[in-house]
């Protein structure tokens, strides 16, 4: 059967993300997307830091080009008219943007960017988004198939990487029904007194008073997608509470969420970032390159069909969530 030139679809959408700034995702992404490269896939990274974005930074281009800002305002047709060459095998990159107000895109803007990152085509797209919980941000990380989150030791990067975590579960959850009786009641069963009731409870009154909704929202979380990677550690203590994270989310949220790499705290990774030359073209240091190499594979293993079909055996493979389908536009 031909391919029809203009339905590209990505092989697999990772989104890096994390809820707070300076843990490292743009550092993870490119890294990534390097040693995928490097691995005979063709990957494209999307710089979608609506803002601030520095993914070029690290890459050492000081000139990037329209990017990312030209295609949200119809000044190139597709987005990957707005890619550069990533300087390494398979690679290229869409720059962000950090034209005024960039962060503050409209809703037609979000889903045209959705879908246009769901048909970049190729074997990989990584989607780095930038920090905080905004709809804009989650609904980015919500519609990829694979949903890696990076967290360091640290305190408030535990807490705001479980939020994120949190507010993109709620965000899919809440838009699952398409009809407005079933969407006030997974509202008011996710919102109790100001705060968030677990995931759990609301699946347990559901299974009693609409058991097909139930069922809807735990295929919708054993499919989610949720990796953690733990950034910066420098012993086993601090590998140790990237397992008990993926613990928590596992009880209160009902997430599969796997600790699949860590990455240590290194002079060499500092030193990457100020020189503009990623660890994954200097081979070193070896303990770094080896879990980039690891996680690589990891991505690569996840069955993105699985993650993509419905638990009904009649669904068909969809490249984005049936919320985003519904309100994207024709055309």
């Amino acid at each position: 059967m031909a391919v029809d030139p203009t339905r590209r679809r990505a092989g697999r959408v990772v989104a890096v993300a994390g809820g707070k700034g300076g843990v490292g995702k743009s550092v993870v992404s490119l890294n990534l997307g390097i040693m995928l490269g490097r691995l005979g896939y063709r990957t494209t990274i999307v710089d979608a830091d609506l803002g601030a974005p520095n993914v070029h930074t690290l890459l050492g281009v000081m000139r990037p080009g329209p990017g990312l800002g030209a295609y949200l305002d119809h000044e190139v047709e597709t987005l990957a008219d707005a890619a550069i060459d990533g300087g390494t095998p398979n690679l290229r990159v869409i720059p962000g943007t950090a034209r005024a107000g960039a962060a503050n895109i409209n809703a037609g803007q979000k889903l045209r960017l959705l879908r246009a990152i769901a048909n970049l085509g190729g074997d990989v797209v990584i989607v780095d988004v930038g920090a905080g919980s905004a709809y804009n941000t989650v609904d980015l990380v919500v519609a990829a198939d694979i949903k890696v989150v990076v967290m360091t030791p640290q305190l408030t990067s535990l807490q705001n990487g479980y939020s994120f975590v949190k507010a993109c579960v709620q965000r899919s959850l809440r838009r699952l029904p398409d009809d407005n009786e079933s969407r006030a009641i997974l509202e008011e069963l996710l919102t109790g007194e100001g705060e968030s009731r677990p995931v759990q409870r609301a699946v347990a009154i559901l299974r009693d008073s609409h058991p097909e909704l139930a069922d809807a929202v735990v295929d919708v979380l054993a499919r989610f997608g949720v990796m953690i990677v733990g950034n910066m550690t420098s012993s086993e203590q601090d590998r140790a509470v990237f397992a008990r994270m993926s613990t928590m989310m596992a009880d209160y949220l009902m997430l599969r969420a796997p600790v699949i790499g860590t990455l240590p705290l290194h002079d060499a990774i500092r030193k990457s970032v100020n020189d503009r030359t990623p660890i994954a073209m200097l081979d070193r240091p070896a303990e770094a390159v080896g879990a980039l190499r690891a996680l690589a594979r990891t991505v690569l293993d996840v069955d993105v069909r699985r993650l993509r079909l419905a638990g009904r055996a009649q669904a068909a493979e969809r490249t984005l969530p049936i919320w985003v389908e519904r309100e994207l536009p024709t055309r």
